[in-house]
């Protein structure tokens, strides 16, 4: 009789330790948006965008101070990470969801489009002309001197010819 309380208080103490060890061994949960079209990552605790500028060799971050959620990224897909560099998956994200990577800085120099899904912008340049100034004659009379004018002043013979 003796002995079955300590077998229960032995059992409960085993339970106790493992359930622990359980919650010890949990990974914490983080939840991201990740936008495809542009590879950017949204984390919704933190309220931050994180991006890549150079086909995903490093990151940054930009504080989302709107709240608002950008139209200009596309669609958005949740996905849950086990860690908070959710970025370091995301070859398997882009491959997974269609994303794009782009790269528009080299460490060197900066270009226009290194990678192959930022297409170059063509712009036709067009021609400009020398601006005339307005001389005394090109200038618009109005009122009673062009009534003086048409009277008295110098004609051209081509169009009085007309």
């Amino acid at each position: 009789m003796k002995r079955i309380p300590l077998i229960i208080i032995i059992i409960v103490s085993i339970q106790l330790f493992a359930s622990s060890c359980e919650n010890n061994n949990k990974k914490e949960d983080y939840k991201f948006y990740y936008y495809p079209k542009k590879n950017v990552y949204y984390d919704v605790e933190k309220g931050i965008f994180l991006y890549s500028i150079n086909g995903g060799k490093t990151w940054d971050s930009v504080i989302n101070t709107s709240g608002d959620d950008p139209g200009t990224l596309g669609e958005k897909v949740a996905i849950r990470s086990a860690v908070k560099e959710v970025y370091k998956k995301n070859e398997t994200h882009r491959n997974l969801y269609k994303g794009k990577l782009y790269n528009v800085i080299n460490l060197d120099t900066v270009v226009a489009s290194a990678a192959p899904e930022v297409m170059e912008r063509k712009v036709e340049r067009t021609r400009t002309t020398e601006v005339k100034l307005p001389t005394e004659e090109d200038k618009v009379i109005k009122g009673i001197k062009k009534f003086l004018n048409k009277i008295f002043g110098k004609h051209n013979k081509k169009q009085e010819e007309q």
